[in-house]
């Protein structure tokens, strides 16, 4: 008993700051989701777009995964099977529903532990790479703090639980080129992450070029084991898709995406330009019923672009700042919204190219994550862009700003004393 009363005085005085930095995160998250969210949503949820006529705007997945526990189904409002949404984070939402309940508190509460614990793997990974606390602690009480993961936690949007599966996949990821067995790992968790958002579909390739940039001699082996691991991950969808439909597919929602970001006009309100894509998809096509809409949006977006490819290129041009936020003036609190977002994001992006500059001269582990946002940032920007998908890029910037930071202060304390 005296040995374990020292091993846990032992943990926590070393490692106060952490502990203190994620009971601040999920303070902070649980305080805003249970006292502050509710009353704002009701008085500004329509202004600041959070509602529709009183309802949440959200992603169908609640609906979804509310059918499944009331055993209807993988099936949406339209009682269809829905393909476009994947299946891990509506079955995340299908075990708070069985094991908790539905209401929306609960789902709060669990989201604000899941994005704690990414406050946590946001220190573990920076001390990984930088091997320095100062770094480490400071990128997580960025992010501990950061106000837009503060407010999204409160809606059952996918970012949380996809943030946390993207840092468990890069952990490992950086582990796996010192030891082969952590190869399974990132293989398993990018497959997981792709069960969440079809995005990361094509992004083995990135890791299979980091292999071999990286471990020329054991590539091969590592190679196999994580696409094998990421392969089996996967699989089961394009299975149970082929056993409802037969046909072998994973739904990316990419025609959708691209018909949106070829025809929507930015400068009109998004609301109105949606109607456009209502009343496309209101036809009728042949089950089943998403996959035939989305090729049908992907063949009308490349007929658009292959006859105005100028008008393409502009908005592709425009998605570049439009992917960190979405500019919207109509009222004086949006117009301020936007203003201290761009502002906001402009910072710590300046900041994080910096610490990635610093990182390659100082020869640190930054190819992983420098890609990654690339990645990211590259496919939302030919297709669709919207603010709520860049916030998966902010741990990482996070990072390597603080890195950035923690040097600036250096050199001028160093300065300063000599």
């Amino acid at each position: 008993m005296k040995a374990l009363i020292l091993k846990l005085h032992t943990f926590f005085r070393y490692n106060i700051l952490i502990i203190s930095i994620l009971l601040l995160a999920f303070s902070a998250r649980a305080v805003y989701s249970l006292l502050i969210f509710p009353p704002l949503l009701e008085k500004k949820g329509e202004e600041l777009g959070w509602t529709i006529k009183g309802e949440l705007a959200i992603d169908p997945y609640p609906e979804i995964a509310k059918n499944i526990v009331a055993g209807k189904g993988y099936v949406d409002n339209t009682n269809r099977i829905n393909f476009e949404r994947l299946p891990l984070y509506t079955y995340f939402l299908v075990s708070i529903y069985k094991i908790w309940g539905t209401e929306l508190w609960k789902t709060q509460l669990i989201q604000s532990i899941v994005d704690t614990l990414s406050c946590l793997l946001i220190f573990l990974l920076s001390m990984k790479i930088f091997k320095t606390s100062s770094t480490a602690l400071l990128a997580s009480l960025i992010y501990a703090l950061y106000f837009k993961m503060i407010s999204i936690v409160s809606r059952p949007f996918t970012e949380p639980f996809y943030i946390f599966l993207l840092l468990l996949f890069l952990y490992f990821l950086v582990q796996s080129f010192e030891k082969k067995i952590f190869c399974f790992f990132s293989g398993f968790f990018l497959g997981l992450l792709t069960l969440t958002k079809s995005i990361t579909l094509f992004f083995p390739i990135i890791v299979l070029s980091l292999y071999f940039l990286k471990e020329k001699k054991s590539f091969l082996g590592k190679g196999v084991v994580f696409l094998f691991c990421f392969l089996i991950t996967i699989l089961p969808l394009f299975v149970r898709n082929y056993l409802l439909t037969g046909k072998v597919f994973l739904s990316t929602g990419s025609g959708k995406m691209l018909y949106m970001g070829t025809i929507f006009d930015y400068s009109k309100n998004f609301r109105l330009e949606e109607k456009l894509l209502i009343k496309e998809i209101n036809s009728n096509y042949p089950f089943p019923y998403d996959i035939e809409v989305d090729n049908h949006l992907r063949k009308l977006a490349l007929q658009q672009i292959f006859n105005n490819p100028w008008d393409y290129l502009k908005k592709v041009i425009y998605r570049i700042y439009l992917f960190w936020t979405y500019p919207d003036y109509s009222t004086p609190m949006m117009a301020l919204k936007t203003i201290f977002t761009l502002i906001f994001n402009a910072f710590w992006s300046i900041l994080a190219g910096w610490g990635f500059y610093l990182a390659q001269k100082n020869k640190i582990t930054y190819l992983p994550f420098l890609l990654t946002i690339l990645y990211i940032y590259i496919i939302y920007v030919l297709s669709y862009s919207y603010s709520r998908y860049s916030l998966p890029l902010f741990p990482m910037l996070f990072m390597f700003s603080s890195y950035a930071l923690t040097n600036i202060f250096r050199s001028s304390t160093s300065r300063f004393f000599s």
